[in-house]
């Protein structure tokens, strides 16, 4: 199972958060550091309403799974509402159990370039609900980081660089 598990928590369908995850994965590669990506479009979400997790669908038992076997985690984290996404914030409430104790990098991404205390927001939910100790850099992006081409802006690609090389100092501790 991976190592780093990252969770792209946006659903739209033509996500900046999503490219900006894909980059990620792409600076562990480079570092041969194992990792998976589990992609909230591509679970059937529940809501969450309490119940047992044995209650919850497949989907959400599967990804709880991985979140357990992980040893680290990278939330890809849309910015709505200069805040943590619905969708994001429910999976986290659903399998907040599967992340005790680890670690997380954050990579934020924003409509502007004046919401990135959001990201405070997560670093927040993540250590209350789960002792979650979140590393630095967080990496922050907004539309003027991107062209046609994908994420163009080497200062996001740096802070990607920088947040895989903390991780990767927590592993050879």
């Amino acid at each position: 199972m991976a190592k780093i598990l990252m969770i792209q928590g946006s659903l739209s369908k033509d996500s900046r958060t999503a490219i900006l995850v894909r980059e990620t994965g792409q600076a562990l590669e480079r570092r041969h550091l194992e990792h998976e990506t589990l992609d909230l479009r591509d679970l059937d979400l529940q809501f969450c309403d309490g119940r047992s997790l044995k209650e919850y669908n497949r989907d959400m038992q599967n990804a709880y799974k991985k979140l357990d076997q992980a040893r680290a985690f990278i939330f890809g984290m849309p910015v709505y509402c200069f805040s943590v996404s619905g969708p994001l914030k429910n999976f986290i409430d659903i399998t907040s159990g599967a992340m005790e104790n680890k670690i997380a990098g954050i990579l934020c991404n924003a409509g502007g370039n004046r919401s990135y205390m959001a990201s405070a927001e997560l670093s927040k939910i993540l250590a209350y609900e789960s002792q979650v100790t979140v590393i630095q850099p967080t990496v922050y992006s907004s539309y003027e980081d991107y062209d046609e081409e994908g994420l163009m802006s080497e200062k996001v690609k740096s802070k990607i660089a920088d947040m895989v090389s903390t991780l990767e100092n927590y592993f050879n501790k």
